[in-house]
């Protein structure tokens, strides 16, 4: 089941969000706990935030807020976050969770702008936003 989180969702998605940081590459600068549960509660109450959920426990979301690049004022939604738990990811919920997000940019008349950042298997998740229809778009370098 698909929904828009609530405050009360805040709790649960840190944690996940702690889970996804686990599975980060090596390098990834560590969680701060005040930044990491001010960006939930800044997207909750001023972006969107959209969880799958199974037996009433969250299996899934995607997060992100409308921004636009820094040479324009053009308006899109973007990701901050995306992540679905291991046991799930052999489900429909990543694509469900991505459908949801573009339905919800459509109707605010938005493109929607997405990445995978700090995470292995680069190439499975290329193909996997490109069969949602995303192209490429360039890439992301960080100092070793």
């Amino acid at each position: 089941m698909l929904r828009l989180a609530t405050v009360e969702d805040i709790s649960e998605l840190y944690m996940m969000l702690q889970v996804m940081h686990s599975e980060t590459i090596n390098g990834t600068s560590p969680i701060d706990s005040e930044k990491l549960t001010s960006a939930i509660n800044n997207a909750l109450h001023r972006g969107v935030v959209v969880v799958a959920e199974i037996d009433n426990k969250i299996a899934g979301s995607i997060g992100g807020m409308e921004t636009s690049d820094w040479w324009s004022s053009e308006k899109y939604l973007a990701d901050l976050f995306f992540f679905v738990y291991k046991e799930h990811r052999q489900s429909t919920i990543a694509v469900k969770l991505i459908k949801s997000f573009m339905e919800i940019g459509k109707k605010a008349n938005m493109k929607m702008k997405l990445g995978h950042v700090y995470s292995g298997d680069g190439d499975r998740k290329d193909k996997f936003y490109e069969r949602l229809g995303f192209v490429k778009a360039g890439s992301f370098y960080t100092e070793a």
